[in-house]
């Protein structure tokens, strides 16, 4: 079944001066789950989210909202995206309620109307506590809810995130991850970066690959998997982690990177069906005894490396 579209990028084209940073780039995103784009430093993202939001102009090429030009439509498009910056847009000097309030303004909600979005945003946040605080004194986490808040407050149809969790710990990374689904599951489209590949492939519904200006790839999670990785991981645990002797005749199966982890051995594989009965009958003649398996795709940096390096 196809996907219903959102946002239909045609062959975009972003140059500053000499340096063309996104070269006919074409991308469709559909209304239904988070939309990641993954890639690395310097590969366009963040210009790519700026041209999205109206901030910059394309060199060539169109973007459209629903059918609707964003390049000739700014005011509509101002009311309908959110955007929370890897920086940051609040003020220091503001509480948590009049930065929430002074973005208000800026998009001319009624006074009352604004005090319950205030309200609203300032418990789904879990900033109630510190809504009379100032946001320089706010903890990094917080100072980042209070960001993406901002964001909210006119109710947009489109969220977008540039690094949401970048220089946060993996505590406060997975709360704000549950956050952005929450988001989602409230009816607000969202698009998203980062460098934390595992974190996208846990959140996203659909992946985009950017690399050198250009998409090289986009699908679910699991299709790019399946694309890309012909082999399998397989998890391996023996009650006397000896793995010193089977790992020459592992290499003999079609194996790539064997890897011995505090008690574990890791490795990647096509066979991993004659490689666990291998296992097997090597441990009945060793009275050894397997105390764990497991056999999965690999992760989704795996497919992006594949995808880079290509």
């Amino acid at each position: 079944m196809e996907k219903e579209v959102l946002i239909q990028i045609d062959n975009i084209t972003k140059k500053f001066g000499n340096h063309i940073v996104l070269s006919g780039l074409s991308l469709t995103i559909p209304k239904e789950g988070i939309f990641g784009i993954m890639g690395l430093s310097g590969s366009g993202k963040t210009t790519l989210l700026n041209i999205l939001i109206g901030f910059w102009q394309p060199t060539s090429g169109n973007v459209y909202y629903n059918f609707v030009d964003i390049q000739k439509n700014q005011h509509l498009i101002k009311q309908i995206f959110g955007f929370a910056t890897q920086e940051g847009s609040v003020y220091p000097n503001l509480t948590v309620e009049e930065n929430l309030r002074y973005f208000g303004k800026l998009y001319n909600i009624p006074t009352r109307e604004l005090e319950k979005r205030i309200y609203e945003l300032i418990k789904q946040f879990e900033l109630l506590d510190s809504r009379n605080q100032y946001a320089k004194e706010l903890s990094t986490g917080m100072y980042r809810r209070l960001d993406i808040a901002c964001s909210l407050i006119h109710n947009p149809k489109v969220l977008i995130l540039d690094e949401p969790t970048g220089n946060l710990d993996p505590i406060l990374r997975k709360k704000v991850m549950a956050m952005i689904r929450t988001i989602q599951d409230n009816g607000t489209k969202v698009i998203i970066t980062s460098h934390l590949l595992g974190e996208l492939e846990k959140v996203c519904d659909t992946l985009a690959i950017l690399h050198k200006g250009r998409i090289w790839e986009c699908g679910s999670p699991d299709e790019l998997k399946e694309k890309y990785t012909t082999y399998e991981e397989m998890r391996i645990e023996i009650k006397s982690h000896k793995y010193e002797p089977l790992i020459p005749i592992l290499k003999r199966f079609n194996t790539r990177n064997i890897i011995q982890k505090d008690k574990e051995l890791f490795l990647y594989t096509t066979e991993p069906e004659n490689i666990l009965n291998y296992i097997l009958n090597y441990l009945r003649t060793t009275n050894d005894q397997l105390l764990n398996v497991e056999v999965n795709k690999p992760s989704i940096e795996e497919v992006f490396e594949s995808v880079t390096r290509r």
